[in-house]
């Protein structure tokens, strides 16, 4: 509960006052929906039973009235300046469907201290998939979507798994107008044990949803635009297989390995295909004991 009081403070003291809060409480026996029922502040609180983060941001999103949809999880923060920011970037490229904040990586609150704001800086493309050419993640608390692109593009998948926020970025992937922020810092994501990227079942049934979707076809783009998907794609399920090997999956990371093979090297990945199996047989050399990669992931 101590993570949604911090996630909705830092939404209580933004800069810009035009907005509406709206929390789905997904199940939580916490205490939290009596903590949101006495906040003191105008929320709209939605309540389901364990359904998963994406049923939940789906929820919110059915009931928002604005044009854009802001997603915080609940154990991220805003600052004061990131609904400012976010709006002076939607004015000034033209409403666009997609915008990334900037991220800071935080475990403790000490850390958040040196961040401060400044002149926005950004880079803009014509749509998602136009900015294949380089690492752009930094999940669905750095998501900010035009409402009517986001329902185009049929919101989150309800299936309980990680990644779900890549794979929205995916079907978003021709939405005219994708920005990624530079600067300021727009958002704190919490690194802590009870994450959920930490559940290595769900990040690998995340990843394999997302080639299913790509190799059936479900990914807009067709053909023209398959090189900057896979780019994309393969971004993200590389470093699971090396995550599935680290963490005693062995065996899910090598069948992730080979259904992956030509996506990888469709997209010229040679480097990452050769150096997997080395990764693998030195870990099971050294006894299945953590190593720490050399493989350059991006």
């Amino acid at each position: 509960m101590e993570f949604i009081r911090r996630a909705l403070d830092s939404v209580w003291a933004q800069a810009l006052t035009d907005y509406e809060v709206i929390v789905v409480d997904d199940g939580s026996t916490d205490g939290t929906m009596e903590y949101l029922q006495s906040a003191g502040q105008v929320i709209k609180v939605y309540h389901q039973s364990n359904e998963g983060p994406g049923s939940a941001r789906n929820l919110g999103a059915q009931h928002a009235n604005g044009a854009y949809l802001a997603f915080l999880d609940s154990d991220d923060l805003l600052f004061p300046w990131s609904l400012r920011v976010y709006q002076d970037v939607i004015k000034g490229c033209s409403e666009p469907s997609f915008i990334a904040g900037k991220p800071c990586q935080f475990g403790c609150d000490d850390e958040l201290e040196e961040v401060a704001c400044g002149p926005v800086q950004s880079e803009r493309f014509v749509d998602y998939l136009a900015s294949s050419h380089q690492w752009r993640w930094w999940g669905v608390s750095s998501f900010v979507i035009r409402r009517d692109a986001f329902l185009a593009a049929g919101g989150f998948t309800g299936d309980r798994v990680n990644g779900e926020d890549a794979d929205l970025a995916l079907r978003l992937g021709v939405a005219p107008g994708f920005v990624q922020i530079t600067a300021p810092t727009t958002f704190a994501y919490r690194e802590h044990p009870g994450s959920a990227v930490t559940d290595m079942e769900r990040t690998l049934a995340g990843a394999w949803s997302q080639v299913r979707a790509e190799k059936a076809g479900h990914y807009p783009g067709g053909k023209m635009r398959a090189r900057e998907r896979r780019e994309i794609l393969t971004r993200h399920t590389r470093p699971v297989t090396l995550d599935g090997l680290r963490n005693g999956f062995r065996r899910e990371a090598w069948k992730l390995y080979f259904s992956t093979f030509t996506l990888n090297a469709s997209v010229g990945r040679v480097k990452y295909l050769a150096a997997f199996p080395c990764v693998a047989v030195a870990q099971e050399l050294s006894g299945g004991k953590t190593i720490r990669s050399w493989v350059e992931l991006r």
